[in-house]
This record gives C-alpha cells, sequence and structure tokens, in this order.
C-alpha cells in the first residue's frame, strides 16, 4: 500500500448536477402558476415529465466529462490500494 497522500482533483463540471434540483425544487413555486396546458395536461406535469429528460441528459453528460477527465482510473486505483491484503 502507499503511503502518499491522495491528490485532490477538482471537477467543476458536478456543478451541472445542480441543474436537476434547481429545476424540480427552486422553480416549482414560479411553475406553478402557470396556467398553459400543452397536450391538454397541466403545466405542472409537463414541467416534472421535461425535467425527468434534463435530469437525464444532465446525468448523461456528467459521466462523459467524468470519463474524459480518467474518473474511472482513479476509482479503480481507489479500489486497488483500499483492498485488503490478502485479497487479488
Amino acid at each position: 500500500m502507499s503511503s502518499a497522500a491522495p491528490v485532490k482533483v477538482s471537477h467543476p463540471y458536478r456543478w451541472l448536477l445542480v441543474v436537476p434540483f434547481v429545476w424540480q425544487i427552486g422553480l416549482a413555486p414560479v411553475v406553478n402558476d402557470i396556467a398553459f396546458a400543452p397536450w391538454h395536461i397541466p403545466f405542472p406535469m409537463a414541467w416534472q415529465m421535461l425535467g425527468v429528460v434534463v435530469t437525464s441528459v444532465v446525468i448523461g453528460v456528467v459521466f462523459r466529462l467524468d470519463r474524459r477527465a480518467g474518473v474511472e482510473a482513479e476509482q479503480a486505483d481507489f479500489l486497488a490500494s483500499t483492498e485488503p491484503a490478502g485479497e487479488h
């Protein structure tokens, strides 16, 4: 096992994960007052359904950016360094 201190890596793009929270929670009071009804469903319901799509896209983008940044290798190194001595 290595005794070197772990290197702290910053991934500022992960702040994108705040977007779904703001979409669903932060804008709910604004959306609840809208009377427009696309496809004959209440606007807040359409907003929630669109929020699912937005959330999926944001998570996909963060996943791809994590892969590009080498987070998988970082995680594999971490798991290897924390594995008990007798297991290989």
